[in-house]
């Protein structure tokens, strides 16, 4: 879709909806349960599994926000337009390469909304943040997945060998999420200019900041000189708005369109819009925080080193490290401990750990020795996520069981081939355990569906998986 590049974003959309003779109000968010029962400020000692900043916002952007709250009454600039055009300037772009949002969720949503539909192909690494491949799924696209290599890099060689002709996207997250590691930039750059014309690439890049490595470097310049590229990031992590809920795409006039073009206007909020203006001017809470992390993450490796257990190098605010036994059973132990910490992505030994204070780091260590030092043996859990589907094929109904290992909100819903949703079979925060759900073949309206194959998608906390199963009347 090629478009002029002096059409501003505002013109884009205003055009998009010509003629309508109504406004489409924003929509209204999701409630989400408070993670873990917390209540108060204190009771965020020892989360050490969202990647947060412990250092919080940047002292500008609570001035900021505190400054816009008397105006919370007025609706915000629908466009973003200051903020993005604050972003450009940071960037030495355009606003035309710019789309803000409420967070990179929201932008990774509208990018695979833009680029992907029923019959497409996404590929993407393994393991890595879900989101992108959630979507895919969720759009009726395919997704591929490649193994990391043996230094749990992305394999770009790998990646490259499994395009096809209905490659449409390609998902990278750098440095990834959850393994910390980056791809080397000459690696990256030889990927990318070798690509097949139709292809876009969109790089994640929200923990940028905190790579110290020589090796990486950020993919928005592969968009200022005019290569399918599109760069995701955020002000969650390094600049401590997380709450606040504001991310961007950086990406060329026309890509930007594309991606801007289903967006509600107004999303993001007056609040949000102040903070995230005002922490790009505060590069010495960057500063803060990047020194703060390279600490908590000395006082995690010397504690690793001093227990023997082997890490995942870290170029970002977390690190992926193998307890050398089943991680779930020594994340409940940790939970006991008062320190909350991410197991999954197929890696049943492995912990990772976000970084936190000097004393979350130095507690945290503490009650590690004291867990793997018992000596016990842990028990064998089942693992978190979408375990098993049973009959399959089935004819009359199916049972469907997950593992959670938290209170997180779940969402379990069943998806035809075309992409369309069937049905929710959960929306709400589950019990740790083994839970069996049913499905009796029928969709939201009570209605059986015809036989063939549907897609069953788990969205459970920071985790995504599906699977399919056959129905057979």
């Amino acid at each position: 879709m090629s478009m002029n590049k002096n059409l501003t974003r505002r013109q884009f959309l205003q055009a998009s909806v010509a003629g309508l003779s109504f406004m489409y109000l924003p929509g209204i968010g999701r409630v989400k349960a408070r993670p873990f029962g917390l209540m108060h400020l204190d009771d965020y000692f020892g989360r050490l599994c969202y990647n947060e900043n412990p250092l919080g916002p940047s002292p500008l952007a609570l001035t900021a926000m505190q400054e816009s709250a008397p105006e919370a009454n007025r609706y915000p600039d629908w466009y973003s337009s200051t903020l993005e055009g604050d972003i450009a300037t940071h960037h030495g772009l355009t606003p035309n390469n710019i789309c803000a949002g409420t967070g990179a969720t929201e932008i990774i949503r509208l990018i695979a909304d833009a680029f992907l539909s029923v019959g497409d192909e996404m590929i993407t690494a393994e393991p890595t943040y879900f989101q992108m491949a959630y979507e895919a799924t969720a759009n009726g696209a395919s997704v591929v997945y490649v193994p990391v290599d043996d230094n749990y890099v992305i394999d770009l060689q790998g990646i490259s060998q499994a395009i096809t002709t209905n490659t449409k996207l390609i998902s990278l997250v750098n440095p990834n999420n959850p393994l910390a590691t980056c791809i080397h930039k000459t690696d990256m750059e030889d990927f990318i200019n070798s690509l097949p014309s139709g292809i876009v690439v969109v790089v994640d890049e929200a923990y940028h900041h905190y790579v110290q490595t020589s090796h990486y470097e950020s993919c928005i310049r592969f968009v200022t000189e005019g290569l399918p590229v599109i760069v995701v990031r955020t002000f969650s992590k390094a600049y401590g708005l997380a709450g606040a809920r504001i991310g961007y795409s950086v990406a060329s006039a026309g890509y930007t369109g594309q991606i801007a073009s289903s967006q509600n206007f107004g999303m993001v909020s007056r609040l949000g819009q102040a903070a995230a203006q005002a922490a790009l001017n505060d590069t010495q809470h960057v500063a803060d925080t990047i020194t703060l992390n390279h600490q908590a993450k000395e006082i995690l490796i010397t504690g690793f080193i001093d227990l023997g257990l082997e890490y995942i190098p870290s170029e970002t605010n977390f690190m992926m490290f193998d307890t050398g036994t089943n991680a779930n059973w020594v994340a409940s132990e940790l939970a006991s401990r008062g320190y909350q910490v991410r197991t999954g992505w197929g890696m049943p030994q492995h912990i990772r750990v976000s970084t936190g204070t000097l004393e979350e780091m130095n507690g945290f260590i503490a009650a590690l020795n004291d867990i793997l030092g018992v000596g016990v043996v842990a028990e064998t859990r089942p693992s978190v996520g979408l375990n098993h589907i049973y009959p399959n094929p089935f004819n009359s109904q199916c049972t469907i069981k997950i593992t959670t290992f938290g209170n997180e909100k779940v969402f379990l819903s069943i998806y035809d081939t075309s992409g369309r949703k069937v049905r929710t079979l959960v929306n709400k925060t589950l019990t740790p355990g083994v839970h069996r759900l049913t499905w009796d073949g029928r969709d939201v309206h009570g209605r059986r569906v015809a036989s063939g194959i549907y897609i069953v998608n788990l969205l459970q906390g920071e985790f995504a998986a599906s699977n399919r199963v056959t129905l057979i009347r």
